[in-house]
């Protein structure tokens, strides 16, 4: 025990690496306005400011968070006037990336292209039935499409969707489920592996209802029925009082922050900001540890704890699983690490 203890006490010196704080509530928009004087949905790709004017040393606005939804209104040099939160002010372009969208349509008969939104405009060109063109704006009743080589304006009334797809901002989700994980954006695609209920999958990109994801090496399509938009743990939640909560008077819980060790009369468990170890105990100890991790960085206890238990040696997962973010494997004292 005294050699494990070395061991995680080394680990628990391991520094928290910080998640920049994510404003997750980002979608992409087409503007309801002519393209040349629409306005762009933006997000954050880092924390930035926002400046009453084009210069750093004029007065502060407001801070965007990372991933935060902005409206791009105008840009001047290197610099982006955006609307954010009701608050509208100057910052760099470099800190903005635009957030895709393409609408792909089939015409439902033979429509003619307009430069403008009127039939008595100049006729461009005549797009027959079933082609695919791409909305750039929409105007009323009117949008502006791309065809071959050509833009101008078609009637809403003629054209019906063909598929929707997105890129924004990395997002975090939660599994609903178990889920397959498939090879393309259609129920009869190909399974290339099973995601288990709980797990958190990081999306930036979404396919008529399909979201990308990577799940154990695979790289697939997730449908959106099965997952939830994920809110990590409170930051402000401190860990000792929940370790307290959990085990209570009968152990002993000493450290600080995310370093925690915890002493039972037959177990022993160590926690760092990105690690924990048990140390032998039984089945209601790991379901303790299991607790404590979910609490603090989210996830289904009762799962990860009924992993955690198959993962001691020579169990079935000694060998190494992974569960979401969790990887679990069986550790030399006869426990476990859990490591996210």
């Amino acid at each position: 025990m005294k050699v494990l203890k070395g061991i995680t006490a080394g680990v628990l010196c391991l520094t928290l690496i910080s998640e920049p704080g994510m404003n997750l509530s980002f979608t992409g928009e087409i503007s309801h306005a002519e393209a040349s004087t629409q306005t762009k949905a933006m997000f954050a790709n880092v924390k930035t400011n926002v400046y009453v004017n084009r210069s750093t040393k004029s007065k502060r606005v407001i801070k965007i968070p990372y991933g935060a939804r902005v409206e791009r209104l105008s840009v001047q040099a290197s610099w982006s006037e955006v609307r954010y939160n009701g608050k509208k002010g100057w910052v760099a372009s470099r800190d903005l990336v635009e957030i895709r969208k393409t609408e792909v349509l089939d015409t439902k008969q033979t429509v003619t292209m307009y430069a403008s939104r009127s039939t008595k405009a100049k006729a461009i060109t005549s797009i027959p039935a079933n082609k695919q063109v791409t909305r750039l704006a929409i105007n009323k009743s009117w949008s502006q499409v791309k065809y071959g080589n050509h833009t101008g304006w078609v009637a809403n009334s003629q054209l019906k969707l063909r598929y929707t797809s997105e890129t924004f901002a990395p997002r975090a989700y939660q599994l609903k489920e178990d889920a397959p994980l498939q090879n393309t954006y259609t129920t009869n695609g190909k399974m290339l592996v099973s995601i288990p209920k709980q797990t958190i999958v990081s999306s930036s990109e979404r396919y008529n209802g399909w979201y990308k994801v990577t799940f154990n090496g695979k790289t697939g399509w997730v449908n959106g029925k099965y997952l939830v938009a994920y809110t990590p743990v409170s930051s402000t939640v401190d860990p000792i009082d929940v370790a307290k909560k959990i085990y209570g008077s009968d152990y002993k819980i000493t450290g600080s922050g995310y370093s925690i060790t915890i002493d039972g009369q037959n177990q022993y468990t160590g926690m760092g900001p990105k690690v924990l170890v048990i140390e032998m105990g039984d089945r209601e100890d790991y379901a303790r540890a299991a607790r404590l991790i979910t609490e603090l960085h989210g996830g289904n206890a009762s799962t990860l704890a009924e992993y955690m238990w198959s993962a001691r040696p020579g169990q079935r997962y000694w060998s190494g699983v992974n569960l979401g973010k969790y990887e679990i494997s069986a550790d030399a004292s006869g426990g476990v690490v859990v490591v996210w």
